[in-house]
């Protein structure tokens, strides 16, 4: 899915560890693949990123970063660094003013938080070892995806409609291979 929308690149946000940062200062390649988490704590939210954050390599070949962007938990942000090994930059948005400029991405999910695939998701992830943490007030924020050229234009989105609901991994790098 493509859109015509744009980020302002002096946009701020945080670091898990409360600095501020502006977007631009994440945009260094031709193109950067955003993560929309619900919130870091997740548990599909967690295993997607873990699955971006191992293809950053891919990406970077491609001439693309990786960047994911939640609401709130630095904590949480904070242990998927230190106890999952992600090193992609985590970014907290508490105002969600990130997702006020991607279409689609500030509907809640309404009752797509009653969709059983979510519930299904969140199973899933258990079984592949993930743990749910604390629950924050950003669980009915819809996951979502989207690529920003160097501009901050969006140049392809996915905004999911259920818990769990990202385009898997393999399609983005395909979408990132037809950007370049």
């Amino acid at each position: 899915m493509t859109s015509q929308s744009a980020v302002p690149l002096d946009l701020v946000l945080a670091t898990p560890d409360g600095a501020a940062v502006k977007l631009g200062e994440h945009l260094e390649q031709k193109f950067t693949v955003v993560q929309l988490v619900r919130y870091f704590g997740c548990l599909p939210c967690q295993e997607w990123l873990v699955d971006l954050n191992a293809v950053s390599g891919t990406l970077a070949e491609h001439g693309a970063g990786a960047i994911a962007i939640g609401g709130s938990a630095d904590y949480q942000a904070t242990y998927l660094r230190e106890e999952r090994g992600v090193k992609i930059p985590l970014l907290l948005d508490p105002e969600q003013a990130f997702r006020q400029h991607v279409e689609g991405a500030a509907k809640p999910l309404g009752w797509g938080m009653a969709n059983p695939k979510g519930a299904a998701a969140y199973v899933g992830s258990l079984a592949k070892g993930f743990r749910p943490q604390k629950i924050t007030r950003d669980t009915v924020r819809s996951p979502g995806v989207v690529i920003l050229d160097q501009s901050g234009a969006v140049v392809w989105s996915y905004i999911g409609t259920r818990i769990g609901d990202y385009p898997p991994v393999p399609d983005v790098l395909a979408a990132v291979a037809r950007l370049g």
